[in-house]
């Protein structure tokens, strides 16, 4: 039998700490709040550390969903005029690979194999069937449509575009905007940007899925970070792939990944509500700070 040693050159860490925060105008019940906070961990992500609390205290379990994602599921018992809910940890990040952005080359058409192509069946069906026509036409009309039997560096060329021609807008309304709205408005959060490529990325065949997670930067490192949103594209000869067409390029180990669905509304980081007579009486808080720390 043989032993596989795996040992990792020793890396940078990140410190991460993301509070949310309601205010109502007299206390109210709340009713069980699933969370998608943990983050995902594998060959290249480990997790040193984690606390996850709230105020008013809840009692919490975890549980994996249909997607693997590490879901927390808080429930209270006693009312309250203010929601806190407080998650810190530490995790290993990746050593960064020499020719990491190089252009990536991805063969069309995709071929994927035996039981492989029953199990990307969600993340190729659209979630905006009646825009598909527009999307293929949009990246046909900008020099991307592909070639079959072509090796192209296609979701590189898709992510650039994307950066050149939306501009960022950190809107904080719920939802999405559909691909063809971000078009007409030139404009759209990290997560509209998700879905616009994501949708191209099937409208061309390729299975693709939404990422919510972390960025570690500027604003992270001050405290006056967000949540954020890229697209994961399945490449048959490397698996999910990352792009975040927010930044213009492929994900890299300032992202943070914690939870991934076939569809945007599957890992919200927050979800739950509350019953009384209380009124939301200012506006949602949220912070997220970053630090990073020297290899352990």
């Amino acid at each position: 039998m043989e032993i596989l040693n795996i040992q990792r050159e020793p890396s940078d860490r990140l410190h991460l700490v993301h509070e949310t925060s309601y205010s109502y105008s007299s206390p109210v019940t709340f009713s069980p709040h699933r969370l998608v906070l943990r983050p995902r961990e594998g060959h290249d992500v480990r997790l040193e550390s984690m606390t996850l609390e709230t105020f008013p205290s809840s009692s919490i379990r975890w549980y994996r969903d249909i997607l693997d994602n590490s879901i927390a599921i808080a429930e209270f018992d006693t009312s309250s005029p203010r929601l806190t809910i407080r998650s810190e940890f530490i995790i290993d990040l990746p050593p960064v690979e020499d020719g990491a952005q190089a252009p990536l080359l991805v063969a069309y058409p995709p071929r994927i194999a035996g039981i492989d192509e029953l199990t990307t069946v969600p993340y190729r069906q659209f979630t905006y069937p009646p825009e598909v026509d527009h999307l293929r036409r949009w990246f046909a009309n900008n020099g991307l449509a592909p070639i079959t039997g072509e090796q192209r560096p296609i979701f590189d060329d898709l992510t650039s575009l994307i950066h050149r021609t939306i501009r960022y807008n950190r809107r904080e309304e719920r939802g999405v905007q559909t691909p063809v709205t971000t078009l007409g408005l030139a404009s759209g959060s990290c997560r509209d940007m998700a879905v616009l490529m994501i949708e191209t990325a099937r409208a061309m065949g390729f299975p693709a899925r939404f990422v919510s997670g972390y960025l570690e930067s500027a604003n992270t490192r001050v405290g006056r970070g967000s949540t954020h949103a890229w697209a994961e594209i399945y490449l048959p000869d490397r698996g999910w792939t990352g792009y975040d067409p927010s930044i213009g390029r492929r994900v890299g180990p300032g992202h943070v990944a914690v939870g991934v669905s076939h569809h945007p509304r599957g890992v919200m980081p927050v979800t739950g509500g509350f019953t009384g007579y209380g009124a939301v009486s200012s506006p949602l808080i949220v912070t997220i700070s970053t630090k990073r720390l020297p290899p352990a």
